[in-house]
């Protein structure tokens, strides 16, 4: 019997390392662009009562393969898969309201989602991920509402932004309700990475 030992491997054609082993038998390998990426919002966004709002996801917790614009708050992950996507909305309105609150994942601009692949369903499909809660609100005036998902994107075009949904029961016309931000705290954010 005979042993081999490797401490690299290494693309041939390119000479690049590929594969390191260190001498406890932990692999490393390179960055495969799984995509990670942590952002949220830097400040409160006013929103009336009875409407869908994307979230304005301005800050980048990280985000090494560039794949979020915080310009227009989307994640265009540019290799195909299947990725994992979560994201949080903190909600905030005035003591004593009854509220409907929900936090959605939109992809390509729609609540319904696509797996790209026969037989799983469609873009025109019903299923939509979300986080729904309904309740008074209390002297804190707070609620967080967290939504996940696995997605389907295509590598190139596909793409998901958060999008946030009040209706006030208690105040239709009201124009206080917040989706919370902060400069230094994770109130609402999203994040993500790729899975296969």
């Amino acid at each position: 019997m005979s042993t081999l030992k490797v401490g690299t491997i290494q693309d041939h054609a390119n000479s690049t390392t590929a594969i390191t082993i260190d001498n406890a038998g932990h692999v490393a390998m390179p960055n495969t662009k799984r995509g990670i990426f942590q952002v949220y919002s830097n400040s409160n966004q006013s929103i009336g009562s009875n409407a869908t709002t994307l979230v304005q996801l301005d800050q980048k917790v990280f985000d090494p393969d560039n794949y979020f614009n915080t310009t227009n708050y989307r994640y265009i992950p540019q290799i195909a898969g299947y990725y994992v996507i979560e994201g949080q909305i903190m909600w905030e309105a005035d003591a004593g309201d009854n509220c409907y609150l929900s936090a959605y994942i939109y992809k390509n601009g729609s609540h319904s989602h696509s797996t790209g692949a026969s037989p799983y369903i469609s873009g025109n499909g019903t299923v939509k991920p979300m986080g729904i809660a309904g309740l008074i609100m209390g002297t804190s005036n707070e609620q967080y509402v967290r939504t996940s998902s696995l997605v389907y994107f295509n590598g190139s075009s596909d793409y998901v932004d958060l999008r946030g949904y009040i209706y006030n029961y208690t105040d239709s016309g009201a124009t206080d309700n917040l989706m919370k931000g902060h400069a230094d705290n994770m109130l609402t954010w999203m994040y993500g990475y790729r899975i296969d």
